[in-house]
């Protein structure tokens, strides 16, 4: 079934919804909802509701709460700083990783990135990059909603505090290397079993730069390797958050008290 966004958070005690604006108005005259219908809804804190449709009007629904459940966080949260790339490249990232579970998109400019934006470009951007995601929140049913950031250069983000206990950046140039310090179970090996921030770096076409690359390692974001082939930047952002949720979870789960 279907979910859609409501504007604002739904308290505890709260028994009632209201659905407002494009959200209302595509349940109603492209999904037909009437009232007598069921609905899910996602709020903004991500409590998932089901709803009894009582009241519908112009762009609005109203309606009573059945059922919630509140938002889990997640064992594993995965911050994506990719390098921008070009729209339909960007746009598969932003659908594919939301798809995957990413809780955090961080567009990042690099040396190397395939186009330029200018500040007074970010609003319609932003704006265009939430419905995209919006889009595969609903398709996918996830009961949270992905942070997006303003793109950033990649020399500002560094030189502040990344939040997160391991930060890693894929880098094709190991990709003959034998050395297994390299693979991404060896990475995960010490890690507690406590809930994960994993910050993880994708470069655009072409890769990163050797001064990015010099200021990873400074900042200790440790470099990775996808394996033997040279994979487009779009499906490498898809293919590490995969890797690395995975690795991650497994290292978690050998770790913990039942593991």
């Amino acid at each position: 079934m279907p979910q859609f966004r409501l504007d604002q958070k739904i308290p505890p005690q709260e028994n009632c919804f209201t659905l407002l604006g494009p959200e209302a108005g595509h349940a109603l005259r492209v999904l037909r909802y009437k009232a007598g219908d069921k609905i899910l809804c996602l709020d903004p804190a991500g409590t998932k509701i089901e709803g009894l449709i009582e009241e519908i009007g112009e762009d609005l629904i109203k309606g009573s709460i059945l059922k919630r459940w509140p938002f889990k966080e997640p064992s594993i949260k995965i911050n994506l700083y990719a390098s921008i790339l070009k729209t339909q490249a960007w746009e598969e990232v932003l659908e594919k990783g939301t798809e995957i579970g990413v809780a955090a998109f961080m567009p990042v400019l690099t040396d190397y990135s395939a186009i330029t934006l200018k500040k007074e470009d970010y609003p319609r951007k932003m704006e265009r990059w939430e419905k995209v995601i919006l889009s595969a929140v609903k398709q996918s049913e996830r009961n949270s909603i992905p942070a997006l950031n303003d793109p950033r250069g990649l020399d500002e983000i560094l030189s502040q505090d990344l939040k997160g206990e391991v930060s890693l950046f894929a880098w094709e140039k190991l990709r003959h290397k034998q050395d297994r310090k390299f693979d991404l179970e060896s990475v995960f090996t010490n890690l507690n079993f406590q809930p994960l921030t994993i910050n993880l770096w994708i470069g655009p076409e072409g890769g990163f730069s050797e001064k990015e690359v010099d200021l990873f390692l400074r900042k200790n974001v440790k470099p990775f390797s996808l394996g033997e082939h040279i994979l487009r930047a779009e499906t490498a952002a898809v293919v590490a958050c995969a890797q690395v949720e995975y690795q991650a979870k497994r290292a978690l789960l050998l770790k913990s008290p039942l593991g």
